[in-house]
C-alpha cells in the first residue's frame, strides 16, 4: 500500500510541473495492478481530457463515477469526453448533473448546449431523443434565464421565440471554447465562405491591389485574413472573442485587430472603410436592420459591404438548434435596401456541411447608395 502512495505522490508532483506524459505512465502502471484506484482514476482522466485522449477519459472517469458515486464531482469533464465522442445522450445526461450540483460552472453550461444541439440532431431519425433534448433545454432556460448559454442554446433547441440576435457573452463565450481546435472543425464541415466572398470579390471589384481600406467583421481565427489582404492597405479585423483573436494575430495578415462588439463597433467608426467582408457572421443576428445600418454607417461613400447567409423559407428569420439563425430572402435583401445599400450580386450557395446535410445560403455583394 505505501508503494501505492508513493506512486500517486510521484505522479501527481509530474502532474504539477507539467510533465502529463510521465504522470500519465505512473497511473497506468497503478491501474493495471489497481483498476479501481479512484485518485489514479480520476487524475488518468484528467489527463486524459488535456491531451484529448475522449475515449480513456469516458473509461476512466465513467469507472470512477460507477464506483464512487458520492464522491464523483468530474462530470463537467466527464460530460465533455461524451460530447466529443459524439455519445450525446451520456454528454447531455452527465453535464446535467453537473449543472444540478454546481448551477455556476459556466463550462458545463457551454458544454450542456453543445451537446443538446447533438441530442436534437440525433432525434431527427429517434424521435424520442429530439423531445427529450426539448425538454431539457427548456429546463434548463427556464431555471437559468439568465445565464447566456441557456438563454440562447436552450431557447433554440427547446423551439422558444427567437432573440433579435445572440447575445455577446453566449457568442465569446462559443468561439472562446472553439478557438483552439476550430480551423480543423470547419475543415471537417467543408466549410466554404471565405473561398466564396473572396471569389466574388475577385469578380466584382477592382483587381487585387486597389489598396483598400478593409474590414473583417467577425474575423475569427483570421481565415480571411489571406485573402483580403492583397486588396487592402489597411486591414483591420474585429472579434468578441479574445481567443480567437489570438489565434487571427499569430497568422500576421492585420494591421489592427480589435476586441468589441461588431454594432457598436461599426457606429464608432464611422466612414473609415472602403470594404467590409462578414464571412458567417450575420448569421448570429436575427433582425439584420440595426447590423446592416451599423455597417453603412461605418463605410465610406460607394463602399462596399460582402457577407454570407444561412437562408431557408421561414418568415423573416427564424433560430435553430444550432444556435444561429436562418433568413428569408426576400428579408436580407429588404433589409439591404431600407439601410440604404444596392445589390450588386448575389449567389446560392453551399456554405458548409452539417450532419451530412448541406447548409444552404447565400453570398452577398453590396454597395452604400
Amino acid at each position: 500500500m505505501a508503494s501505492i502512495e508513493l506512486d500517486l505522490e510521484t505522479a501527481m508532483d509530474h502532474y504539477r510541473e507539467g510533465e502529463l506524459d510521465a504522470a500519465k505512465a505512473i497511473y497506468d502502471e497503478i491501474l493495471k495492478s489497481h483498476p479501481d484506484n479512484q485518485e489514479a482514476l480520476d487524475w488518468r482522466g484528467e489527463i486524459a481530457i488535456q491531451q484529448d485522449e475522449y475515449e480513456i477519459a469516458s473509461e476512466c472517469l465513467g469507472r470512477s463515477k460507477e464506483l464512487y458515486p458520492q464522491d464523483f464531482d468530474e462530470n463537467c469533464k466527464l460530460g465533455l469526453a461524451y460530447y466529443e465522442l459524439s455519445e450525446a445522450e451520456l454528454a447531455v445526461d452527465t453535464l446535467k448533473e453537473a449543472i444540478d450540483l454546481d448551477a455556476d460552472d459556466l463550462v458545463s453550461h457551454s458544454n450542456l448546449g453543445k451537446s443538446l444541439y447533438d441530442l436534437y440532431n440525433a432525434g431527427l431519425t429517434i424521435p424520442h431523443l429530439k423531445e427529450k433534448a426539448q425538454r431539457i433545454a427548456l429546463d434548463w432556460v427556464t431555471k437559468f434565464p439568465e445565464q447566456p448559454d441557456a438563454a440562447h442554446m436552450g431557447a433554440a433547441v427547446a423551439g422558444l421565440p427567437a432573440p433579435e440576435r445572440a447575445n455577446d457573452a453566449y457568442v465569446a463565450d462559443v468561439f472562446n471554447d472553439f478557438a483552439p481546435d476550430f480551423e480543423d472543425k470547419l475543415e471537417e464541415l467543408g466549410y466554404q465562405a471565405p473561398k466564396l466572398l473572396h471569389q466574388l470579390l475577385q469578380d466584382q471589384l477592382a483587381p487585387e491591389g486597389q489598396k483598400l481600406s478593409v474590414l473583417d467583421a467577425g474575423c475569427g481565427t483570421g481565415l480571411c485574413g489571406p485573402l483580403l489582404r492583397p486588396w487592402a492597405s489597411k486591414l483591420h479585423g474585429v472579434d468578441l472573442s479574445p481567443g480567437m483573436l489570438e489565434k487571427a494575430s499569430d497568422k500576421g495578415d492585420y494591421d489592427a485587430l480589435d476586441e468589441a462588439e461588431l454594432t457598436g463597433f461599426m457606429n464608432d467608426h464611422r466612414m473609415q472603410y472602403e470594404l467590409v467582408v462578414a464571412a458567417d457572421v450575420f448569421c448570429y443576428f436575427g433582425d439584420l436592420e440595426e447590423i446592416f445600418a451599423a455597417s453603412h454607417e461605418c463605410l465610406k461613400s460607394n463602399g462596399h459591404l460582402a457577407f454570407s447567409l444561412e437562408c431557408k423559407k421561414v418568415i423573416n428569420y427564424e433560430l435553430h438548434a444550432s444556435g444561429r439563425y436562418s433568413h428569408a430572402e426576400d428579408y436580407v435583401l429588404n433589409c439591404l435596401r431600407k439601410t440604404g445599400f444596392n445589390l450588386i450580386r448575389k449567389e446560392q450557395a453551399v456554405l458548409r456541411w452539417e450532419y451530412g446535410n448541406e447548409v444552404n445560403g447565400i453570398i452577398v455583394l453590396a454597395q452604400k447608395a
